[in-house]
């Protein structure tokens, strides 16, 4: 059973490593003359975010994992998914939404502004209606923080609807 679970986490991970790959090198421009603190968010994603999207452990420097994901030869020893019951369904829940991530940006997307949920605080968050991508400032851009099930914007804050520019 234990084998199952790795094993399907690593086909996930190669997928979500793969559907990432059309985000990088990318600039994803979210304009709207209704966001308070910033006319325009420029957010860019690089291979050094993505294991820390994925949930997993690992002892491997961040652009190596990515690059074993991408090249889809990760060994066992590479990451950890399953020493424990809330670390499994939370890698689960992340790789569902990685496995589609270069889609998300296709369409329009929701965009909250100063974004806050529990702990985790974000210059912004965008959501898709199935998933919430929290952002912070990179200097000149804003990087990936989190990923979340389902839409986590918060209703009582504003919400604008844009539809991203990708350059």
């Amino acid at each position: 059973m234990e084998n199952r679970i790795r094993q399907n986490v690593k086909n996930n991970l190669y997928k979500a490593a793969i559907s990432y790959s059309f985000l990088l090198n990318k600039r994803i421009i979210l304009k709207s003359p209704n966001f308070e603190q910033n006319n325009t968010y420029i957010i860019r994603f690089f291979k050094s975010n993505f294991a820390h999207l994925t949930g997993v452990k690992t002892t491997l420097l961040k652009e190596q994992f990515y690059q074993k994901c991408l090249e889809q030869n990760l060994d066992d020893s590479d990451f950890d998914c399953d020493s424990s019951n809330e670390l499994k369904n939370f890698v689960k829940i992340k790789l569902r939404h990685l496995v589609n991530i270069s889609e998300i940006f296709k369409n329009g997307v929701f965009v909250q502004e100063s974004f806050k949920k529990g702990s985790i605080i974000c210059n912004i968050a965008t959501s898709d209606g199935k998933c919430t991508i929290g952002f912070v400032d990179a200097k000149f851009h804003l990087r990936p923080k989190t990923i979340l099930d389902k839409n986590c914007l918060d209703k009582e804050s504003k919400i604008i609807y844009v539809v991203p520019i990708i350059e």
